[in-house]
């Protein structure tokens, strides 16, 4: 695993991301950074997710005469 030092955003999601740590799992307290980890792997899967439903309708409706 590559760590890196730091990032920078403003306070506001900085204030989010400490709420986060305290409250995304009941009982456990997250690091910061577990928390971006986890935004970052969650919001890919939905991407991916996303474009697979898009092709998935692209394809329905090429395949579909007259439209």
């Amino acid at each position: 695993m590559k760590r890196f030092k730091s990032i920078s955003v403003d306070e506001t999601t900085f204030a989010a991301v400490d709420h986060l740590a305290k409250t995304l799992m009941p009982r456990i307290k997250l690091s910061k950074a577990q928390v971006v980890k986890n935004l970052v792997k969650g919001s890919h899967e939905e991407t991916i997710k996303h474009k697979e439903v898009h092709e998935t309708e692209k394809r329905h409706t090429e395949d579909t005469p007259g439209t």
